[in-house]
């Protein structure tokens, strides 16, 4: 069995490592969306974008595709994430 968990924002990690859940999927930063909003979500997050491992448990936060508030980026990059997860 292979616990996939699918959590808007990447608040409480230590949640799902405790739950026993092997892969967190989470976005709402938007990375900061706006230079140098992205000092204030890396402030906010444990991880406010990218991959991380706690134990045994692995996450990956995206800065994703859409926007909040005005219709632009400055410093960080929208994405679109394709994963592979394989369980060993």
């Amino acid at each position: 069995e292979f616990l996939v968990l699918l959590d808007h924002q990447p608040y409480h990690l230590e949640e799902a490592e405790h739950d026993g859940i092997d892969f967190q999927f989470s976005g709402h930063t938007h990375h900061g969306q706006v230079w140098p909003v992205s000092w204030v979500t890396d402030a906010l997050y444990e991880k406010a974008y990218g991959s991380l491992q706690k134990g045994n448990t692995r996450y990956y936060i995206s800065s994703g595709m859409g926007i909040w508030g005005g219709k632009f980026r400055i410093g960080t990059q929208s994405e679109y994430v394709v994963l592979t997860i394989e369980h060993k």
